[in-house]
This record gives C-alpha cells, sequence and structure tokens, in this order.
C-alpha cells in the first residue's frame, strides 16, 4: 500500500526556524566589534547565513545553522577557462594580496575564541562549529571562514573581466581546497517550480522517516546538500503535480530511470556525482532511491510494524 496523502502533508513541512537569524546576527556583531582583528585589518568581508535555512529547505531536524564570512577584497581564482592571451592579461594586472584567507580565517577564530569558552566552540574540520550550550545563540553554528572564489570565463582587454562568484576555503590543518557556489545555487533553486524547495523538504522528511521509523535493518545515508541537488535534477513539469503522493512516486520513477551521472549540482557550475571533494558518490543516491521506493511499496506493512517497536 502506498504512503498516503496525509503523510506527506506532515512531510512537507519546515522545522521551526529556532534563532537562526538572530545566531547569524549575534555572530555578525561580535566580528564587526572596532577590537576585532578582522574588523582592525584593511580587508572587506560578508557574512551571511547558507545552506537548508538560506534556501528554505530545513526540516524538522535541522539542528544547526550554516554560516559563512568571506573576504572579499581578496579572492582565489580559476583561470583554466581563459585564453592564453587572458590569462597573461590577468597575471599583468593582478598581485597577491597583503591580507589573505589564511590571515582572515586565523583572525576569525582567535577573536571567537576569546568570545566563546573553549568547551562550546572548536574548529576541527571544515566549520568553526560554536554550541549553544554556551547560552549566548539558541541554535548551533556551523561557521565557515572562506575567501571568494572567481571562475574566470574572459579577462579583456577592458574592464576586470567575467567571472562566476563562489566561496573558497580549506579544512583546518588541511591544503585541500574547497571550491562551491552558494550564491549561484541559491538563485537556480528559485528558478525552479515554486513546488521544488517543498520536494527537497518532503524527500529529506522521508530519509530521516525511514532511518527512524521504518522497519528494516538498512538505513539511508543521503545528505541533504545531495538530495536538494538530486531533485534540481528533476522536470518542472513533474514537480509542478499538485498532489504530494502523485509527484513523490513520479520523481522516484524518473529518478529510478535517469541517468544519474549526468546530473548537474544546484549550482550548474559541477556535475553532481564524481571523485572531487565537491560531489557525489552515485551508489549514495542509488540506495537513496531504492530504499525510498521500497517505503512507498511497503508502507502499511513495515510502517505497521515500525509503530508497535517504537
Amino acid at each position: 500500500m502506498p504512503i498516503p496523502e496525509s503523510q506527506f502533508e506532515v512531510w512537507k513541512k519546515t522545522g521551526a526556524d529556532k534563532g537562526s537569524k538572530e545566531a547569524s546576527d549575534k555572530i555578525e556583531r561580535l566580528l564587526r566589534l572596532d577590537r576585532s582583528p578582522a574588523e582592525q585589518s584593511d580587508g572587506n568581508y560578508d557574512i551571511r547565513r547558507q545552506g537548508s535555512y538560506k534556501n528554505h529547505t530545513y526540516t524538522r531536524g535541522s539542528s544547526d545553522v550554516d554560516i559563512i564570512a568571506k573576504l572579499t577584497s581578496a579572492w582565489s581564482r580559476d583561470l583554466s577557462a581563459l585564453s592564453d592571451e587572458d590569462r597573461e592579461r590577468y597575471e599583468r594586472h593582478h598581485s597577491s594580496a597583503d591580507y589573505g584567507y589564511d590571515e582572515f580565517s586565523q583572525d576569525v577564530w582567535q577573536w571567537l575564541t576569546k568570545k566563546f569558552d573553549y568547551d562550546v566552540i572548536s574548529w576541527s574540520g571544515k566549520a568553526i562549529e560554536i554550541s549553544r550550550e554556551s547560552g549566548r545563540i539558541n541554535v548551533d553554528v556551523d561557521l565557515v571562514p572562506c575567501v571568494e572564489h572567481r571562475r574566470y570565463t574572459s579577462y579583456p582587454s577592458y574592464g576586470e573581466g567575467v567571472y562566476d562568484t563562489g566561496m573558497a576555503f580549506h579544512p583546518r590543518s588541511s591544503t585541500e581546497k574547497i571550491v562551491n557556489y552558494p550564491g549561484i545555487h541559491y538563485d537556480n533553486g528559485c528558478g525552479k517550480h515554486g513546488n521544488y524547495k517543498e520536494t527537497v523538504r518532503i524527500f529529506k522528511n522521508a530519509r530521516d522517516h525511514y532511518n527512524d521509523y521504518f522497519d528494516t535493518v538498512w538505513t539511508i545515508g543521503a545528505h541533504s546538500y545531495g538530495i536538494e541537488c538530486l531533485i534540481y535534477n528533476v522536470p518542472d513539469s513533474i514537480l509542478k503535480r499538485s498532489s504530494r503522493s502523485d509527484r513523490f512516486v513520479e520523481v522516484l520513477e524518473f529518478l529510478g530511470n535517469a541517468d544519474l551521472s549526468t546530473f548537474d549540482q544546484v549550482s550548474e557550475m559541477e556535475k553532481l556525482f564524481g571523485s572531487s571533494n565537491t560531489q557525489w558518490d552515485i551508489s549514495e543516491a542509488e540506495t537513496l532511491i531504492d530504499r525510498l521506493a521500497e517505503m512507498w511499496n511497503d508502507w502499511y506493512d513495515k510502517r505497521k510494524n515500525a509503530q508497535l517497536l517504537h
């Protein structure tokens, strides 16, 4: 028996905002204080929310807010699409910045450790993690210090060149550069059919429901960013279906028959699947599709057993 429409009424909803804007504003106020090293530097930077809260795809299980502090007065660059002539012209016009990513990220980290006790703040991977247990914010914060990234497509003899803007950073204690394009991601997501973000929430909640309540020894490990990108590749002709149950099964049918290797990320700046540090393992997407199809087909029996067990 398929999943009833009433279940999709639950899964379509966002979670509570839980003060994500207030937490972001508080972090920005701290970094903008006159005594802040970043504020005293010659650099310019922006602070903004990213991820599911920014994209309005957060669900009840969302437990933290993603924030970036992006240095904009310096940038990393990708010149691979330029002609030899354009590349030489760029190199003549630019030199290394005195205040770059390394200095900025350390200034942000050292200043925040003065404002939060060490037992509630850490930086061991991609993001500086600040716990709401500090009592100063009411939602956990993941803050990524980064620098503007420019992917140049031309550099003529006049102007500043043509480029796509993203962000670049590397995890702490690593030289591995990570580049993504959250602004383009956001704009492209807003350009999809109006049901796109709701459908993303449905699939994220369905994943969580499968893991928490479905009567199976298996789990779904698909991350939320991957689900956003997967649904982005679904045609609007399917997303526009008003019946959420019909839309759910048609999305699964489309994904089950599609050549996933051709799928783009939401930014359309890189393929979704591959071996780079910003791409996804196609087997995890296939597992998501197969197990949600299983839940659709076996909802009554296995959900009933799960209710007894929980």
